[in-house]
């Protein structure tokens, strides 16, 4: 018993109107094309498990999937495929009960509709409470990083203004001592200048008339006494004066000392001070830190997702759900591959292998939580030879597939003498069946060899074939690749295939 498919992505993140998303349900379920190339009878089976997949979808609650399959249904067979070349020639019991299908389904998809719009209806008030919440986070955000900013510019104001001042006293306390070394200096010559002057006032050409060598040399010896003791009285006495008790002041041009010389003055102290503020630190300018300001990375957060709906969803195939269903454009749903099907295929093709012949069989299965799971081999009359086989009767498969709910998931055969790859003719068999579905899947079997593939047509390979118009083995340009290995295959471990022999 398949369990309940998960809750499948759909567009309510983006916040439309239910009147819109309906829309966009109905525009991509109006994207189906039908390929006049391909025999009528493929899109009449295709049909019946397009279908399938609906009821599958519906019963599970999954109701956007269910109702894109049911529009696409109706779109198929009411204006799709009646453009066919072959439809009128197409078995007329078969179109009746199509179209008696097609009435069945039209009342079913517009319940689904209803369905949606209310769904819709609940997403869009939760979107929009969600969206309000969000702009309140942002506001709250960016009120917090504001008040952060101006919070650290006022930080940073404060610390320059602090170094600024520690550096200015600095600069101050060293030109303070510079200048008073210089005025010390300065200050010693004018005193040696003073005693100069002094001592040429008791030269010998100034001593009086009259007086004897002796006691000229006497009175000189006795004048240059006296007249030391008073030069170091006088600068004794002119020093404290002009530095002050406690020797910080500084002498000026209108002390005693200096007063009526030619000298220059010494350097003014404001002179100094005037050169220090040329040289000075600024404080930064606030502008240039808002600049700065808005240099910083925008509020991260979570973002409102939005769709660009001028743009409508390319076209895949019309068994597609896109995505509605989770997958993007070109993305496959997974395949599990028991791993005892391949041994249980080749014990029933055993008589036809030691004879050199294929034997081919359908893989059939259904749907579970977004996997499609093959459940069972159906293995048709049939005829084979050397490097072909057909399908005869396949009406059979039809009965049996109707009868236990089963969709087609691709085939399987051997090659009794070669390796594991698909022919020319193996490409041919295999477009219709992954046109109709893409996940839909090759198993080549090489008991000689030992060898199994699981090959899917490229894209590339999927435009040649659908071109190509020869029949039977023709070669075809291997560059680019036509086919290669699945890549949405799981092989499993566990479970179990049913194997429906129809060849007795």
């Amino acid at each position: 018993m398949p369990g309940r498919l998960p809750r499948q992505a759909s567009l309510s993140s983006s916040g439309g109107s239910p009147d819109q998303r309906i829309k966009l349900l109905i525009e991509y379920g109006s994207l189906v094309e039908v390929d006049k190339s391909l025999a009528i009878k493929l899109y009449l089976r295709s049909g019946r498990e397009m279908l399938r997949m609906a009821n599958m979808y519906c019963d599970d609650s999954h109701f956007e999937s269910a109702f894109i399959l049911y529009y696409k249904f109706i779109t198929l067979f009411l204006e799709k495929l009646p453009k066919h070349p072959d439809y009128k020639s197409a078995p007329q019991p078969e179109l009746s009960d199509f179209k008696r299908k097609v009435k069945k389904v039209f009342p079913i998809a517009e319940q689904i509709k209803l369905k949606l719009k209310d769904q819709y209806a609940e997403e869009e008030k939760i979107f929009i409470k969600e969206q309000q919440r969000l702009e309140a986070e942002r506001a709250a955000e960016e009120e917090r990083q504001r008040a952060a900013l101006e919070q650290q510019e006022r930080e940073d104001e404060e610390l320059a203004k602090k170094l600024q001042e520690e550096e200015e006293a600095e600069v101050r306390s060293v030109m303070d001592r510079k200048y008073l070394q210089l005025r010390e200096r300065e200050e010693e010559r004018l005193r040696e200048e003073e005693e100069r002057k002094k001592n040429q006032e008791f030269a010998p050409s100034q001593i009086p008339p009259g007086l004897n060598g002796a006691q000229t040399g006497d009175a000189a010896a006795g004048a240059a006494t006296a007249g030391g003791f008073a030069g170091v009285a006088t600068a004794s006495a002119t020093i404290p004066a002009a530095f002050g008790a406690k020797g910080t002041h500084l002498v000026s041009p209108t002390d005693p000392v200096v007063a009526g010389s030619a000298l220059p003055p010494p350097p003014s102290y404001s002179q100094y001070l005037n050169d220090l503020a040329k040289e000075r630190p600024q404080v930064p300018d606030r502008s240039l830190k808002k600049n700065l300001g808005t240099q910083e990375p925008s509020i991260t957060g979570q973002q409102i997702p939005s769709i660009d709906r001028s743009k409508k969803p390319s076209i895949d195939h019309h068994m597609s759900l896109g995505q509605f269903g989770g997958q993007m454009d070109g993305q496959l749903r997974p395949v599990s591959v028991p791993a005892s099907l391949m041994s249980q295929f080749l014990l029933a093709a055993e008589v036809n292998t030691r004879r050199e012949a294929e034997t081919m069989g359908i893989l059939c299965g259904k749907m579970s939580q977004g996997c499609f799971n093959i459940t069972t081999l159906f293995i048709p009359k049939q005829k084979g030879g050397h490097d072909s086989c057909d399908m005869e009767n396949e009406e059979e498969l039809i009965f049996f597939q109707d009868e236990h709910n089963l969709i087609t998931l691709g085939w399987i055969h051997t090659h009794p003498t070669q390796t594991a790859f698909l022919s020319s003719v193996d490409l041919h068999s295999h477009f219709p069946w992954q046109k109709m579905m893409p996940e839909a899947i090759a198993i080549v079997c090489s008991p000689k060899f030992q060898e199994t593939g699981i090959f899917k047509l490229t894209d590339h390979g999927l435009d040649v074939i659908g071109a190509c118009r020869e029949k039977g083995f023709h070669p075809h340009n291997k560059n680019p690749p036509l086919f290669e290995d699945c890549k949405h295959v799981q092989v499993c471990e566990t479970g179990s295939v049913i194997v429906e022999d129809r060849r007795n």
